[in-house]
């Protein structure tokens, strides 16, 4: 597989990770889902932190590595294949401490909605 090609796949599993950190809360809330809602308050922490710590995504380290050709990238290169999810991930005017904001307003709903629809654990009895 070309780097090209690999860029492109890395850019589209960035694309349905994020789709999953925004998408993932309404549908596991609606399921109620232990699994799925714990796992996406995992993701959503992860990106949280990511927020506070100022640290770049390691895919987008990975899209920029791959797309100059596995060589050194300073700069992200290019376009990819699918340039209008490559628009959709970085949206132009768009500052990190907006990001950063949004992302901590979207993790203090997350967490509110384990007060107001708390987990259900199936036991024994459930079955």
């Amino acid at each position: 597989m070309s780097y090209k090609v690999a860029a492109d796949v890395v850019i589209l599993i960035h694309f349905l990770w994020i789709g999953f950190v925004i998408l993932g809360f309404p549908v596991a809330l609606y399921y109620n889902s232990a699994k799925w809602r714990l796992i996406h308050l995992g993701a959503v922490i992860l990106m949280v932190l990511m927020q506070v710590t100022r640290t770049i995504c390691p895919l987008t380290h990975l899209e920029a590595w791959l797309k100059s050709g596995g060589g050194e990238a300073k700069v992200y290169p290019g376009a990819f294949i699918a340039k209008w999810v490559e628009r959709l991930i970085y949206v132009d005017d768009v500052t990190l401490e907006k990001i950063m904001y949004a992302t901590m307003a979207y993790f203090a709903l997350i967490l509110l909605s384990f007060w107001f629809h708390p987990l259900h654990f199936k036991t024994k009895t459930d079955r």
